[in-house]
């Protein structure tokens, strides 16, 4: 699926403090990277662009990689409380994401082994020491998406996700010094939930009747995507990605992605800071990154292995 959700509840990472719910949720905001020379902005006046323009654009400054490594420092808030952690990110285009994460004192906790079609992960914390097996809808299942293998990947090295080719599912627009790439929003559903789509702030959600008829005939003639408003945000001088939003409008959820400080490695550029924001009825939660180091094209041995006397589980 293009445009969706993206997450909710799994278990605990490390301990009380950090859900393994912000697990696959960080690991989505996990991406991009650092080395050499910071990038300017340009300061002149924007002029209209089509969305095909944008898209093509767009579409040079892509990530493209056979192998990556990421090292990086993050931060989570949520629920009233901060945790510092780092992670570690190792991964092959198509094929395998492997991910190791450590509270601040650099001991691993939590090792991850994703294939586009099955997820397992160990858990090392005291008095919580166990491992996990399944395939990979268990990611859908337990943040409540439908993301694919490739969609995870294009977020982890911060590629946007949803950002398809066609022109004619997007509006363009000037956003102050950027470009603004919005979803074309189906006009039956507009009329139903009662949102128009060209005065969205980043928050809006919508109040709507699940039993008024007008509302059920729209939904059920649409696909669930199809009320996800996704907007992009390129910068006005290279045309990059800073900023994701995506609203769910049928879930009351918001999921905002922005990049900052791009660097050049290899001779490509990528966000060496990252924020992902999640806001929904009854809370919002925040996690940021800094890239530390990156390695572009070589090989990594990816080790994995049980632990002797950790317990297999059945849910995650």
């Amino acid at each position: 699926m293009a445009r969706s959700e993206f997450l909710k509840s799994l278990k605990q990472a490390f301990g009380r403090l950090v859900p393994f719910s912000w697990l696959l949720p960080g690991v989505l905001i996990l991406s991009a990277c650092g080395a050499k020379k910071t990038v300017q902005v340009t300061a002149e006046p924007l002029r209209d662009k089509s969305p095909g323009y944008l898209l093509k654009r767009y579409e040079r400054n892509a990530f493209v990689y056979d192998w990556v490594g990421m090292k990086m420092d993050a931060e989570l808030k949520t629920l009233g409380e901060t945790q510092e952690f780092k992670a570690t990110v190792r991964m092959r285009r198509d094929s395998v994401v492997w991910i190791s994460l450590s509270p601040a004192l650099g001991i691993e906790m939590l090792r991850l082994l994703i294939t586009p079609d099955s997820v397992r992960y160990v858990s090392k914390i005291p008095e919580n020491k166990y491992y996990y097996e399944g395939n990979f809808e268990v990611v859908n299942e337990v943040i409540k998406t439908n993301i694919d293998f490739d969609m995870l990947q294009d977020i982890l090295v911060g590629n946007a996700i949803g950002l398809e080719k066609d022109e004619g599912k997007f509006r363009s627009e000037i956003d102050d010094d950027k470009y603004l790439l919005t979803s074309r929003y189906r006009r039956k559903v507009k009329m139903a939930v009662g949102v128009d789509d060209r005065r969205m702030e980043d928050v809006d959600t919508i109040a709507y009747n699940p039993a008024d008829r007008r509302y059920q005939r729209a939904v059920e003639k649409v696909d669930e995507e199809d009320l996800v408003i996704s907007r992009y945000w390129l910068d006005g001088q290279y045309f990059r990605l800073v900023k994701s939003v995506f609203n769910d409008l049928l879930n009351k959820r918001t999921i905002e992605i922005e990049y900052s400080d791009f660097l050049e490695s290899e001779g490509q550029y990528y966000p060496s800071r990252g924020t992902l924001r999640i806001l929904d009825w009854h809370q919002i939660s925040e996690l940021n990154f800094k890239i530390d180091r990156i390695a572009v094209g070589k090989p990594y041995e990816l080790e994995y292995e049980i632990p002797e006397g950790f317990d297999r589980r059945s849910n995650p």
